[in-house]
């Protein structure tokens, strides 16, 4: 059957002349679909779309080129969308995360915030000794060692405070 009197019969509603193009083309489609998109089923769905808006649209078709040509463009066509829609779908989905996102960190940011208050009232109760070792080793971040000389005491009486400091610290969280 010659290009135009397929279009001409397709305007018309011949059912057998658009089962005709769609068993003829849709494997050779679904393969063109599918060596762009790497996704079969994506590739199905783009030519059975292309396929179901011919037959829709059927009365207005003007084809220029051969069938074969305008079923391809439309297929290449409809893919090109079809990642368009789908992007900014995904843009949605990745805003709405983002959203959810930002309620939970700011809920965390306020537990945080909470921790580090428990842990400064804790610091602020150690023992003065404790304190400041404490407070040399983890804030101004002296090494034990550098802790011991500047005190002049022994390494292992700063290794004893800071023991007692972190689980003193740590009792603390925990019952929190």
């Amino acid at each position: 059957m010659k290009n135009t009197t397929q279009i001409e019969e397709l305007k018309k509603g011949n059912e057998f002349v658009y089962r005709y193009l769609y068993e003829m083309h849709y494997n050779e489609l679904c393969s063109y679909v599918f060596t762009l998109s790497r996704d079969k089923l994506l590739a199905e769905d783009i030519v059975q779309n292309v396929m179901l808006k011919i037959w829709k649209n059927r009365e207005k078709l003007n084809i220029t080129t051969s069938v074969k040509n305008y079923l391809y463009k439309s297929c290449y066509n409809e893919l090109i969308d079809t990642y368009k829609k789908n992007k900014k779908e995904f843009n949605y989905i990745q805003q709405v995360q983002k959203e959810a996102l930002d309620v939970f960190i700011e809920e965390d940011e306020d537990f945080v915030a909470s921790q580090i208050n428990r842990v400064q009232v804790e610091i602020d109760k150690l023992p003065p000794k404790c304190k400041e070792i404490f407070l040399l080793n983890k804030i101004q971040g002296f090494k034990y060692r550098e802790v011991a000389e500047q005190l002049d005491i022994s390494v292992k009486t700063v290794e004893a405070q800071m023991s007692k400091a972190m689980s003193r610290i740590k009792e603390a969280l925990e019952k929190a």
